[in-house]
């Protein structure tokens, strides 16, 4: 089979679906929350597919449990041997950059107490953080400031906090996000 197109990421004479179940099955079943296929796929699979990135986004299956908030699915694919801190070869991104611009609080929570790094920057320099903030997930960015998270990085040029108040111009936000008293 030979690739549709450089950047397309189907291959001919499949759709994207079928590709994704015929070539990605363990993909699929953490995109569908599926714990009964995943489990069974984990059982048949070499350790190997852990790792294996789809031709779609360049995401490993940790990755799609953590874009799609399927917390069971990440807990069955840590048990398995897969790694918390795997970034893709394409932006660098790790199961906590993607759950953080997911917005998927639960699965970041549980990342970062298994020992994820949440200040590790992808391609563009950014952090989980910057991802929370920047698709407004006021529960991640407050689970990642209450677990360390470096709020300023110096390889940006706007700060997460200035970026929220950009972006949102609330003050009742900063409260919500952090908890604390603004002046």
């Amino acid at each position: 089979m030979s690739a549709a197109g450089a950047g397309a990421g189907v291959e001919a004479g499949f759709s994207s679906e079928e590709l994704l179940s015929l070539r990605f099955p363990l993909h699929r079943a953490c995109r569908d929350g599926d714990l009964a296929t995943l489990c069974s796929l984990l059982q048949q699979t070499p350790h190997a597919h852990l790792t294996s990135e789809d031709s779609f986004y360049g995401w490993t299956p940790v990755h799609w449990a953590a874009h799609f908030g399927k917390l069971e699915c990440l807990v069955q694919l840590v048990r398995a041997g897969a790694t918390l801190n795997v970034s893709t070869t394409r932006y660098a991104q790790t199961p906590a950059h993607i759950a953080a611009f997911g917005g998927h609080p639960q699965c970041l929570v549980w990342l970062i107490q298994a020992g994820a790094n949440i200040n590790k920057p992808d391609c563009e320099g950014e952090t989980p953080i910057h991802k929370a903030a920047r698709s407004g997930s006021l529960e991640c960015i407050s689970a990642l400031v209450a677990n360390g998270a470096h709020v300023d990085n110096p390889k940006k040029s706007i700060r997460v906090l200035d970026w929220l108040f950009e972006r949102h111009s609330t003050r009742p936000l900063f409260h919500h996000a952090f908890a604390v008293d603004v002046v």
